[in-house]
């Protein structure tokens, strides 16, 4: 009894270690072991090639069964590589304490692509981009999947062009094994291309079917494109009017070569009300409120109007937009404003009534035509001053970035031409031009930001402008470590009363930390000056700490003034980099 017990204690020891550590004979698994050929032709032998599902203690005679399909595997994974004169040895062999599979193979010299013969019936200008880059060329080694490619591209084409009907009249793939050699011939036929048929909108009480038909794309009759009911897809989504769209091409349904589309559209709730609180250290803290209705009637207008109040700023503006022939890039709109400034530097407020035709051009840039009445009453180092402006002008602005809350890779472009003319209704003649752009770039594990901002004015006499037309520098977003519109031009009492001219540029790195977090460090320069041979450029350096909010990058940054104090401010901002 005794050694009995004493035998069935090591057996349940013996099993516990075996469940915790393993036993080494139950680690053990069958192996493929290829030797000879390339990295390549190896892989795609271990692509095609199955091991037989048996136990380690399987017989030579059984796995010897599965020989046979083994070898005709590994020929055809040879000769998909283009190598059709492989010899190989492939045995089962036993190995530490299971069997394996060892391949040896002699792949011989591969069949080279001859001639490259593709060719398409009709319509073949639609096909240009998939015959200029065939996956397959005179000279490369014979890859059947690139074969197969060729086939693949040119029937996914079709159906993208509306060739529901396309076919191979011809397909060849022809092998001279005594030249090593291999000829490609095909005759691609689309067939008839379909048209759009009829064009089912969903009824929607808040907007007009007249209305949503000026963001199609397309027309009944017109040749079937899926690159063109995406692109009205994303247009309609992009717009402010749809929380959901559904584009469905019914080919199922074609008829007489055309095609029914069905188009389903949900609405975003009429009426958005908003408010939040913010802080940057030019303005301080912000309180905004925020209304939107998105479309006021079924012709698509819309009212948007913002209100914001700081100390140091106090804004608030009302926007009617009515959307133009193409809805999703064009529009008017007519908008009143209101912003006072009151800085260590100036006072002003500024009323502004004014009309905007927006459209994207064919260069994709956004491009605005403006016209703006502008009443100003500035306070200057003590001087008082009232202005009246009719302010005609034009922007393009356009914006590219891999992401829109924090981009790696983007960059941003703006420029600007106004004026006002003595004659037309206006205190004083003056013609500004501004322009700005921002770089961002990954270099390392983090990125580089390049800023710059310039501006210029033809002006008779500066000291009869308002400061909203003058240029003053410092603080967030021109030259950090100086405070807000402190840099400029200066008085006979030593006051900053602003400029003809600015410039302002700035270089950053910034690198993560941990997944939200992340460091800057950066370097300003830029002051707004009158003359461009009589300046100094201001500058200003810093570390900054940046943090990925749900709502975007916030960032506070600590900057020395590196002039005759070298003061150290604190700045902080919100909002996306681009």
């Amino acid at each position: 009894m005794h050694s009995a017990g004493l035998r069935s204690s090591l057996q349940v020891a013996g099993l516990v270690v075996g469940i915790v550590f393993g036993s080494s004979a139950s680690a053990q698994e069958p192996e493929l072991l290829i030797t000879g050929g390339n990295d390549r032709l190896q892989a795609n032998i271990r692509a095609h090639v199955t091991l037989p599902d048996l136990d380690c203690d399987a017989s030579a005679v059984r796995l010897g069964r599965f020989l046979p399909g083994i070898r005709q595997s590994i020929v055809r994974a040879a000769r998909a590589l283009g190598y059709y004169h492989l010899e190989q040895q492939s045995r089962f062999e036993a190995a530490e304490s299971c069997w394996r599979l060892h391949v040896e193979v002699e792949p011989g010299a591969p069949v080279l692509v001859g001639e490259v013969n593709v060719a398409v019936a009709s319509d073949a200008e639609l096909f240009t981009s998939q015959l200029q880059q065939l996956p397959l060329q005179t000279g490369q080694q014979l890859d059947q999947g690139a074969y197969e490619r060729i086939k693949t591209n040119l029937s996914a084409r079709a159906i993208e062009q509306g060739f529901f009907d396309a076919r191979f009249s011809r397909s060849e793939l022809q092998l001279d094994l005594v030249n090593n050699t291999a000829t490609v011939d095909m005759l691609f036929n689309p067939g008839e291309r379909y048209r759009i048929g009829a064009v089912n909108i969903q009824e929607l009480p808040a907007l007009s079917e007249e209305f949503i038909n000026r963001f199609l794309e397309f027309a009944p009759g017109d040749y079937y494109s899926s690159e063109s009911l995406l692109a009205m897809r994303n247009s309609l989504n992009s717009s402010h009017y749809f929380s959901s769209v559904s584009v469905s091409p019914l080919i199922n349904q074609a008829s007489n070569n055309e095609v029914p589309v069905n188009i389903s559209l949900s609405m975003r709730p009429q009426r958005v009300y908003a408010t939040g609180l913010g802080m940057t250290t030019d303005i301080g803290p912000r309180v905004r409120f925020d209304y939107e209705n998105r479309y006021r009637n079924r012709s698509g207008h819309n009212i948007i109007g913002n209100m914001g109040l700081s100390p140091v700023q106090q804004n608030l503006d009302i926007g009617y937009g009515i959307p133009l022939a193409d809805p999703a890039t064009e529009s008017l709109k007519l908008s009143v404003g209101f912003l006072a400034e009151d800085t260590d530097t100036f006072r002003n407020e500024s009323t502004r009534v004014g009309a905007t035709y927006s459209f994207i051009n064919s260069w994709n840039w956004r491009q605005h035509y403006f016209l703006n009445l502008q009443h100003d009453e500035s306070d200057i180092s003590g001087e008082t001053l009232t202005a009246d402006f009719v302010i005609p002008g034009v922007s393009m602005d356009r914006t590219s970035a891999n992401d829109v809350l924090y981009p790696t890779r983007g960059w941003r472009l703006f420029g600007e031409l106004k004026g006002a003319s003595d004659t037309l209704l206006s205190s004083e003649s003056f013609l500004q031009l501004n322009f700005s752009g921002k770089l961002i770039q990954s270099v390392g594990s983090g990125r580089v930001l390049l800023r710059f901002d310039a501006g210029t004015t033809l002006a008779n006499d500066l000291d009869r402008l308002p400061t909203s037309i003058r240029y003053f520098s410092g603080g967030d977003q021109t030259v950090r470590g100086y405070k807000y519109e402190s840099l400029g031009p200066v008085n006979d009492a030593g006051e900053v009363v602003g400029g003809k001219h600015k410039l302002a540029m700035s270089v950053e790195y910034d690198f993560p930390i941990s997944e939200s977090w992340k460091l800057a460090v950066f370097a300003d320069a830029g002051n707004a000056f009158n003359a461009f041979d009589d300046y100094e450029l201001k500058t200003g350096a810093g570390l900054g700490v940046r943090w990925l909010s749900p709502i975007g990058p916030i960032r506070v940054d600590l900057a020395s003034a590196l002039d005759n104090d070298n003061k150290v401010r604190l700045h902080i901002t919100m909002g996306p980099d681009l």
